[in-house]
């Protein structure tokens, strides 16, 4: 749809400007038969040539590159030049004395009173007494840089309406997917049959557990469908879901868990931003057959928000398939939330797996 909308404008545009040089032909008293002679076919061609130069010019050049990227004083500076060699040259003034009717050679010429000179055509050596500027040259230009400016300016609100829509439909699709896969189903049972476990032994950390998962529910199904929620709330819902994962740690896995900064409750992030990141780091980070140590820390000064998660790399887990929130759809969030406001870093060197993230909040 969208290369077909292009190919509409740029077809527009040459037909409108092929249309204004037919123009000379139009008003000259003989029509087409003015061009018979190889003189005025050459004068025709350069006239054409002048104007189709100055759409072209316009059209790849002038409005890409100066006007549509707000440079607006070169945009101007170069039509008015552009505008001043055509006043110039007078192109259209020049093809028009070519066209015109000439007098019949072979016809004895006509004995004209004294001073009376109303009538006669001017002859190429003499001053002509219309106007010093070549008003339809001038008019010419004016139409076709007015015409090709709706033009694009069209196209380009066409375009951007597109990229709209097609953005909006993107992020629908991703949040969609991210809504069904919000909550990672294995999280979910190795969690209830931890609490479990605990229920039986009479384990202490039972009530909390419970309470826990209940927040995380409740986060993910109240405030995860708005588009930003509170960075404490966010924060809050992280520790949660860590604390829950460290029932099911073993002595191989060490954990290294860091806030540092103030957590303003007027601080406002997009929900599950983080929880992405660092629901990676305990769903690929850990190994029953061997030692492992993740990282987690986060950062809050003034505006700016630091994540850093790192774990290592166990090839029996690179390539399972991930089921929870996902890195890709988080990617899609941070360009779409975020652009040009973020930073993210993901480096899989010496088997280790850290990510980097900074935001401007």
């Amino acid at each position: 749809m969208m290369f077909k909308s292009q190919r509409f404008f740029k077809s527009l545009q040459l037909l409108i400007v092929a249309s204004l040089l037919i123009l000379p032909l139009l008003i000259s008293e003989e029509g087409l038969n003015s061009i018979i002679s190889t003189k005025a076919v050459f004068k025709y061609s350069i006239f054409c040539f002048i104007f189709l130069s100055i759409h072209f010019l316009h059209r790849y050049l002038l409005f890409p590159k100066l006007y549509a990227r707000r440079k607006t004083i070169l945009y101007f500076t170069s039509l008015l030049f552009i505008l001043a060699a055509l006043i110039f040259t007078r192109p259209f003034d020049r093809l028009m004395f070519e066209l015109r009717p000439k007098p019949n050679q072979v016809d004895a010429p006509r004995r004209e009173p004294p001073h009376s000179t109303e009538n006669r055509p001017p002859m190429g050596n003499e001053r002509r007494s219309g106007p010093k500027i070549d008003v339809l040259s001038v008019f010419l230009f004016l139409i076709i840089i007015t015409i090709e400016v709706i033009i694009e300016t069209n196209k380009q609100l066409s375009l951007t309406t597109q990229r709209a829509i097609s953005a909006e439909a993107q992020k629908t699709e991703a949040e969609l997917s991210f809504l069904k896969a919000q909550v990672n189903p294995h999280f979910l049972f190795n969690t209830l049959n931890n609490i479990y476990t605990l229920a039986i032994i009479k384990d202490e950390n039972t009530a909390p557990s419970i309470m826990k998962l209940s927040n995380i529910m409740r986060y993910i199904t109240d405030e995860a469908g708005n588009e930003f929620v509170s960075l404490r709330n966010e924060v809050d819902c992280i520790e949660d879901f860590i604390a829950l994962h460290k029932l099911r740690l073993g002595k191989k896995t060490t954990l290294n868990y860091e806030v540092k900064g103030f957590l303003d409750a007027e601080k406002k992030i997009a929900p599950l931003i983080l929880m992405a990141f660092v629901e990676n780091v305990f769903k690929y980070g850990i190994s029953n057959h061997s030692s492992n140590k993740l990282i987690i820390k986060l950062a809050i000064e003034d505006n700016i928000l630091n994540l850093l998660c790192q774990n290592s790399i166990y090839p029996d887990k690179k390539d399972t398939e991930r089921s929870g929130i996902g890195l890709t759809n988080t990617k899609k969030r941070l360009d779409y939330i975020y652009p040009n406001k973020h930073i993210l870093e993901i480096n899989d060197d010496d088997k280790l797996f850290t990510v980097k993230l900074t935001i401007h909040l």
